[in-house]
């Protein structure tokens, strides 16, 4: 059926399978099934209101509610409503010496269901950062397993990486996105099971690679596109070692030569073939940046997953519609976002390793059949609105409080944007959506607006091209991007790394060189358009009016391979 969107206005389409995946997902209780409605909004918007509520991208310094101590965090304090957010460190937060339950408050009838969450979720202690099990890597947040690691997101099992999002299983990864299964990695996008490669995007199985795009199973290729089982070729030429090694030498010992290969791998990546989608050992699935995955349908950045659809960011998931950021085997969940190990949740916000949870946020550790819940921890069961209930009670309230939001309007929905503890810039939101401060207000959301009290008014540090010209002492010194005259500094370890890969530092900040990485990739948005080949029907990213040659995945082989 085709339904108009409640918030933008635009037409889009539900399908009988989400309508069967609705009737699946609806919470059973007491042996009385609760039907959750017809989203009224279209999957984009519904995308907006999840990721509104994530920053993984700016650190603030803050200040323990517990202790009074200066700590790092996603909440900023000099913002009018993140002045009252109470801050725990990630000890504190996990230590005794408070208890959600604490908050408890008896359901009210007589007032909406967001109105009365809002209050405990406004009370209740923050975590400073979003971790799990990590060691000596303190200024992360959407992470898990990681050791050494240092200003990354989205990211699990990785070491020493720094300046980086969405690494999974890697080591030595630095100012990179969508990394995984690689070591020795510097300013790469979308790469798999590679090693030392500096500069390359969109490449698999390569190693010793520079300034390339789309490479697979490579070694020792210099501003190349579109090659499969290469050793030693530049400009998708083949050389000799010893010519390959001076050909490329003039382009890595000067300034003018690094600038020049970036300027010219842009030219190449205009011009080379584009296949419709980056779709890697797939069957039935539609979308973006998808590895072995099965019944996929409008899916981006998900590997090792099936049955799910309109998922952005997931890892090993199965069985889920409208999730965000999940990742290792999270299962049967419905407009969720920030998860790890979680089973049967519906409208949830960084949950953890629990199931059937029900409009509830930073729940953690085994808790399970909670409604209405904030910053639960450890084996918590049948809570609503933080209040400890029994069984029985729990399964008679329940009903009636979904029956009242049904009267209310707010059964179905997500938590209003302008409950979020973020401006709308900060968010994961506008990554996706780069919405102005006007088109932000208007689905209700804050702003964030640009502090420039602290900036350092100094003057700028020139920095040279050679690493072996760089002190240890530059990490004392105040930087200024290149880009946007923001303050940056280099900590000692990042230096390191430049230092052992022959790199020069970074001219810009990382949030501009982060920005830059991003726009490599498209938007995450279907079009229906023909291969420029063969003239068969396919859904791409890449718009119709784009100028790329977009070839089907049949064409795409027998042009590239």
């Amino acid at each position: 059926m085709t339904k108009k969107c409640s918030q933008c206005g635009q037409n889009y389409e539900v399908t009988d399978d989400e309508i069967a995946f609705l009737d699946k997902i609806s919470p059973v209780i007491a042996n009385k099934k609760y039907s959750l409605p017809i989203p009224e909004e279209c999957p984009d918007c519904r995308l907006i209101s999840r990721t509104i509520h994530r920053n993984e991208q700016y650190f603030y310094l803050n200040k323990s509610a517990m202790s009074g101590k200066q700590l790092i965090a996603l909440y900023s304090p000099n913002t009018e409503w993140g002045k009252n957010i109470k801050i725990f460190n990630y000890e504190e937060w996990w230590s005794d010496k408070w208890d959600g339950l604490d908050y408890g408050k008896n359901f009210d009838f007589s007032r909406p269901f967001f109105e009365q969450f809002e209050e405990i979720n406004s009370q209740v202690p923050k975590v400073n950062l979003v971790q799990l099990n990590n060691e000596n890597s303190p200024y992360t947040t959407g992470t898990a397993y990681c050791k050494n690691c240092h200003i990354i997101n989205c990211s699990e099992n990785s070491e020493d990486c720094y300046y980086s999002k969405l690494v999974q299983h890697s080591r030595d990864v630095v100012d990179s996105s969508y990394v995984y299964d690689s070591e020795l990695i510097y300013e790469c996008f979308n790469v798999t099971n590679c090693y030392n490669c500096k500069y390359v995007s969109y490449s698999q199985n390569c190693s010793d690679c520079w300034f390339s795009d789309n490479l697979k199973s490579c070694k020792n290729c210099f501003l190349c596109t579109n090659l499969f089982n290469q050793e030693y070729h530049f400009l998708n030429k083949p050389m000799k070692k010893e010519e390959y090694e001076k050909e490329i030498n003039e382009y890595l010992t000067s300034a003018e030569g690094f600038a020049e290969a970036k300027r010219m791998l842009e030219d190449l990546s205009k011009k080379r073939i584009y296949k419709y989608a980056n779709v890697v050992n797939c069957e039935n699935s539609t979308g973006d940046f998808l590895t072995n995955c099965k019944n996929c349908s409008d899916c981006y950045d998900v590997n090792d997953s099936e049955d799910c659809k309109y998922i952005t960011v997931g890892v090993n998931v199965k069985d889920l519609y409208d999730c965000s950021n999940m990742y290792l085997k999270p299962e049967l969940c419905y407009q969720v976002m920030g998860t790890i190990g979680i089973y049967n949740v519906i409208f949830g916000l960084y949950i953890f390793n629990s199931s059937n949870i029900i409009y509830s946020q930073q729940i953690y550790n085994n808790c399970s059949n909670l409604f209405g819940c904030s910053g639960l921890k450890g084996n918590k069961k049948y809570c609503i609105l933080n209040k400890q209930y029994t069984k029985e009670e729990y399964e008679t309230l329940v009903p009636k409080i979904i029956e009242h939001m049904k009267k209310t309007g707010e059964w179905g929905k997500h938590f209003p944007a302008k409950d979020s503890p973020f401006g709308f810039n900060e968010t994961v939101a506008y990554e996706y959506f780069p919405f102005t401060k006007e088109q932000a207000a208007k689905v209700g959301a804050k702003w964030k607006e640009e502090d420039k009290t602290n900036q350092y008014m100094g003057p700028k540090i020139v920095l040279p091209f050679d690493i072996k010209e760089v002190k240890d002492d530059i990490t004392k010194q105040i930087l200024t991007c290149e880009n946007c005259n923001k303050n940056y500094r280099l900590i000692l370890q990042e230096l390191n790394f430049y230092k052992k890969m022959g790199l020069p530092v970074p001219h810009m900040c990382p949030e501009c060189r982060h920005k830059k990485r991003m726009s490599l990739r498209n938007p995450r948005k279907l079009y229906d358009r023909k291969c420029m080949k063969c003239g068969v029907e396919i859904k791409t990213t890449y718009s119709p009016e784009r100028s790329e040659i977009v070839y089907c995945e049949e064409c795409y082989l027998k042009a590239v391979y």
